[in-house]
């Protein structure tokens, strides 16, 4: 198995485990840690997908991903645990009955309590990865 040294932890199958919040029959929901990629992605590299045969339980098949997370993005990640469940996930994904919502911890604040909003997000690289990184408007 890949070793998940990333950032300032190491994670094995055990504490991905205890990482469930729910589990029945047909899905899993993961508290996914920041700083790991659920998949390997097209630069390759430790994920929580090398770990999915630690949340087989009582199946004879690992789970599969239902939607994905940024790698430095932590929360609720939910896993098919038959096909039947990976493609209803997926149609309620598609369709608004499924929603994911983000909320940014920010160290301090505006001094103003109004302002204008004059810079946006956008994607930065590095050779081995990319993040998002405050951008100025022009």
């Amino acid at each position: 198995m890949a070793d998940l040294n990333q950032h300032h932890y190491a994670l094995s199958g055990e504490d991905l485990q205890a990482r469930v919040l729910f589990k029945d029959k047909l899905i899993i929901v993961l508290n996914k840690p920041a700083g790991i990629a659920v998949h390997a992605g097209p630069s390759g590299g430790a994920n929580l997908e090398d770990y999915f045969d630690a949340l087989k339980f009582e199946l004879p098949h690992a789970p599969w991903l239902a939607h994905r997370l940024d790698r430095d993005t932590s929360g609720c990640l939910i896993l098919g645990r038959q096909k039947k469940s990976l493609s209803r996930l997926g149609k309620l994904f598609e369709s608004g009955g499924i929603t994911k919502t983000y909320w940014a911890i920010v160290h301090g604040g505006p001094k103003d309590d109004r302002g204008i909003i004059d810079g946006y997000l956008g994607n930065a690289r590095t050779p081995s990865r990319w993040y998002m990184r405050a951008r100025r408007q022009h």
